[in-house]
């Protein structure tokens, strides 16, 4: 099979330290910079050896050496401290720094998400941090929303405001296009959406509080109707930005009711969502899977007329949670990486755990599947992380690991 030749030659090449698969398949003609003829492999190399409940992670040059670097809430379970690993390209494992050990009110910090973006827009990145005893030390405890600044030199912290409970998505967004940075947050105990608007770095008011049954988990932000103000999509449900007036109402729109009306216990309404505006016509899609449960599709959503459009891209994935949508394969069009968290999917009766990229053919609504490894991942973040032109992914192998692996793309 021209997999298995393909996947023989890279570890030959690579003297057993990669992983790669996805066999050769035709280039489609494309006029995208950065175009490569070459077959899609991934190196894979481990970058950390002592995670713990590492829930929240996310890779951002926050160093400012063009490298990506790795930040992390430790012990999310209960509990723990906020920092991050400085990336580097040569082998080996990196290098930890302590952004804060605890909040500046003390305790912990714990969240089901973390971000970091240029929240004060001075060029560099900041990051999110939540104060919170942990979900599985106490869910409903009141979390404390904070951002740290990078000043070059050292953190500074900042206060938002405060969500009721445990913490599950954040997302970052300038939703009244005034400049700066706002704030959507998704709760999971009390099931609420809250979203921050930001007056300054100092200055945060919660314009909107939005209690749901249905809210649990899986949240992302985009256009999706084409008035160049971001909305929101929380489990299948969208919530469309009223405008430069945030504090109005913002209209909701069921999706779709397979991600919202299930029953049961915590693993109900888990959702992976992300948006992104895959054919570039300004409305974003919707892509969504389930991160918790079996039986549920892998799929995406396209605004047609008054109605979306639904395309099943795999039948099902297991306890999928990670989904992440871009060119993968530098061929001009956007693919999709999804992948199973091996350690919910063995509570599911499941012993193997396939992260696959599903490469867009160029046709319709058509994917191949093509498997990276069968070891599983827990909330990946793909990123140029090395900024070569191609997008590499940090696995997580799941939500217990202590390892946790660089993937580089090397089709460039």
């Amino acid at each position: 099979m021209k997999l298995q030749i393909s996947f023989n030659h890279v570890l030959l090449s690579f003297l057993l330290l990669a992983i790669s698969c996805g066999g050769p398949r035709e280039k489609k003609n494309s006029d995208a910079e950065g175009q490569s003829d070459k077959e899609l492999t991934f190196e894979s190399r481990k970058i950390v050896n002592s995670a713990k409940l590492w829930w929240a992670h996310t890779p951002k040059d926050v160093t400012g050496d063009g490298i990506a670097d790795l930040l992390f809430i430790h012990n999310n379970g209960s509990g723990g401290y906020l920092g991050y690993f400085t990336g580097k390209k040569e082998p080996g494992l990196w290098e930890k720094t302590v952004i804060a050990e605890q909040p500046i009110s003390g305790g912990y910090f714990a969240s089901g998400d973390l971000e970091s973006n240029d929240i004060d827009g001075d060029g560099d990145y900041d990051v999110i941090a939540v104060k919170h005893p942990g979900e599985w030390t106490d869910a409903g405890a009141t979390a404390e929303l904070f951002w740290y600044e990078n000043t070059g030199e050292e953190w500074k912290a900042h206060t938002i405001g405060t969500v009721p409970d445990a913490v599950k998505d954040v997302s970052f967004a300038d939703f009244d296009n005034d400049g700066n940075l706002d704030l959507a947050v998704l709760t999971f105990d009390e099931h609420t959406l809250s979203i921050f608007r930001q007056e300054n770095e100092n200055t945060w008011y919660k314009v909107q509080f939005i209690q749901n049954e249905v809210l649990h988990e899986g949240m992302d932000v985009g256009d999706l109707n084409s008035d160049g103000f971001p909305d929101i999509v929380a489990n299948g449900l969208i919530y469309y930005n009223p405008g430069e007036d945030i504090t109005e109402t913002w209209l909701e729109e069921n999706l779709d009711e397979q991600w919202n009306n299930q029953e049961g216990d915590w693993s109900r309404n888990g959702t992976k969502t992300f948006v992104r505006d895959t054919d570039r016509d300004g409305v974003a899609e919707i892509y969504m899977a389930h991160s918790e449960r079996a039986g549920y599709p892998l799929v995406s959503y396209k605004k047609s007329g008054q109605n979306w459009q639904r395309t099943v891209i795999k039948d099902s994935i297991v306890a999928c949670h990670t989904l992440q949508v871009y060119d993968f394969d530098l061929d001009g069009d956007f693919d999709v990486l999804a992948g199973v968290n091996g350690g919910r999917a063995v509570n599911l009766d499941k012993n193997s755990f396939p992260v696959s990229v599903f490469l867009n053919t160029g046709s319709p609504d058509q994917y191949e599947e093509m498997i990276i490894t069968s070891e599983g991942i827990y909330n990946g973040q793909a990123i140029d992380y090395d900024g070569d032109g191609d997008m590499d992914l940090f696995r997580y192998p799941d939500h217990e690991s202590a390892d946790l692996f660089l993937l580089e793309n090397k089709i460039k």
